[in-house]
């Protein structure tokens, strides 16, 4: 056998000349502000500053790029609130910080309002399976997360007056998606605070 080695195959194509992560950061706020439908090729690939041949190669067609974008933003953007949620052992403060969090990401300055998941991904769930399924996927561990934290604070007496984690969870999932929407329609900080003060004493109503 000879001991010549052959050489290395050469790569086909060019290699990326962008940041992946970076230009689906850009994509996500195309998305998140101009929604599935209003969001063109043009202006995503314009705001992601690649070429079309590059966006099409790097992540598919304009759908699957939207569902590439819809786990970006799961994983960015729409973490903080669940994150600050978990910063506090004690279930009342907790919630209180999930609402604060929920309400500064939806009306963040220079950024779209709203959430991308709950006021943009929804709208394409019912006409896209894989985003329905997706969405129904995110929106199950988002409450069992949620419902964990809270039996552990039931565990070490820091849950005073729940009874039920996971109806209490779904319900402050829906709060969330209440601020995010009355977000995206215009409603200020001032009145989203008022609102979330609001239910968290229905929530967790003090002693008489």
């Amino acid at each position: 056998m000879s001991d010549i080695q052959k050489p290395a195959s050469r790569r086909r194509g060019r290699p990326r000349s962008f940041d992946r992560d970076e230009a689906l950061d850009r994509a996500v706020l195309v998305f998140w502000d101009k929604g599935y439908e209003g969001a063109s090729v043009e202006d995503l690939r314009q705001a992601m500053g690649i070429n079309p041949p590059s966006l099409y190669a790097a992540f598919g067609s304009k759908r699957d790029l939207f569902i590439a974008a819809i786990d970006r933003y799961a994983t960015t953007y729409g973490s903080r609130p669940f994150a600050a949620f978990c910063l506090e052992p004690e279930v009342r403060k907790a919630v209180a910080n999930l609402f604060e969090s929920s309400i500064r990401c939806t009306t963040e300055k220079g950024k779209p309002r709203g959430c991308m998941i709950a006021n943009v991904a929804t709208v394409e769930a019912p006409r896209d399976t894989e985003v329905r399924n997706k969405l129904t996927g995110i929106f199950a561990r988002t409450d069992e997360a949620i419902a964990s934290h809270i039996r552990e604070a039931q565990e070490n007496g820091l849950a005073p007056g729940v009874d039920d984690p996971k109806t209490l969870a779904n319900m402050v999932v829906s709060v969330t998606h209440s601020i995010a929407t009355r977000a995206r329609g215009g409603a200020s900080r001032k009145e989203l605070f008022k609102l979330a003060d609001s239910f968290i004493e229905i929530l967790f109503p003090r002693p008489a």
